[in-house]
């Protein structure tokens, strides 16, 4: 037997004892110890899913219609969604596990490295806002535009680095309030920015929201859970036809203008309880 010819038998070998391993795993591991170790994971954030998962023909986990939600309700929706370890990259020592969602006409797939230096990488388009019950419970507002996003995350010795694109085409949103603080309702947006992971920590580098009349900068630091603080400055730079249509507002965020025409509003608070203080 050539090295060529036991090199290949090895790697045969190895490929058929990674698959009856998973296939004994899957066959054997109870849906339900799945759904209750997810259950806790997603607790520790104040958050839960539901309906539980069930498993598919192939290795993994599929939902139907899950949802989201936190305590104060339902904050993200999608019509059906995937989970599945990945079977290649194992036969290089790497564990890659596949997310894939759908909603509406949209979607999102992403992939998660458990271990190496790949460790994410993330591709949505077509996601409609108006179909993200987040808006509604989180901030008591309408929104609706469609958003795309992609970005890699690379590990290094355990910390995260990379960037995430945003771009969302025709935001709208109104009833927006932030505590005791109203935002401008605004239509016909074009919005792109970044997310940037340095170290482990990540940033939201310049996220421009421009359109009819005014301007908004959103930057800030963005926490790793869902339940620590978050510090974001949102810079709202109106026209003054734009003002003066909705006087009440600006009237109420007069004591955040850093110059005339120049608004500095802080957001505090959580991601799933922003304030403006």
């Amino acid at each position: 037997m050539t090295p060529r010819q036991r090199l290949l038998r090895r790697a045969g070998l190895a490929a058929a004892g990674v698959g009856l391993f998973l296939a004994c795993t899957y066959l054997f591991l109870p849906t339900q110890a799945v759904n209750e170790l997810i259950g806790r994971l997603l607790a520790d954030q104040g958050l839960s899913l539901a309906p539980g998962a069930h498993k598919t023909l192939l290795p993994g986990l599929a939902w139907r219609q899950p949802v989201l939600s936190s305590d104060q309700g339902p904050l993200v929706r999608f019509d059906r969604l995937t989970a599945r370890l990945h079977l290649l990259p194992l036969l290089t020592g790497r564990a890659v596990v596949g997310l894939t969602a759908a909603l509406g006409a949209g979607r999102l797939d992403l992939e998660y490295g458990i271990n190496g230096t790949d460790a994410l990488d993330l591709s949505a388009d077509g996601l409609q806002l108006s179909d993200v019950p987040f808006f509604k419970t989180a901030l008591g507002a309408t929104a609706g535009g469609a958003l795309w996003s992609e970005g890699r995350l690379s590990r290094k010795r355990g910390r995260l680095s990379g960037d995430l694109k945003l771009e969302v085409k025709q935001l709208a949103f109104s009833g927006v309030k932030l505590g005791a603080f109203p935002l401008p309702d605004t239509s016909n947006l074009h919005c792109q920015g970044m997310v940037r992971v340095t170290g482990g920590r990540a940033r939201l580098e310049s996220f421009s929201l421009q359109g009819d009349g005014i301007y908004m900068r959103l930057s800030g630091d963005l926490p790793n859970a869902a339940t620590l603080p978050i510090n974001l400055t949102l810079e709202i730079m109106p026209k003054p036809e734009f003002m003066d249509k909705q006087k009440l507002v600006f009237l109420l965020l007069a004591k955040f203008a850093a110059s005339p025409g120049v608004y500095k509003v802080p957001i505090r608070g959580t991601l799933l309880k922003p304030v403006i203080l």
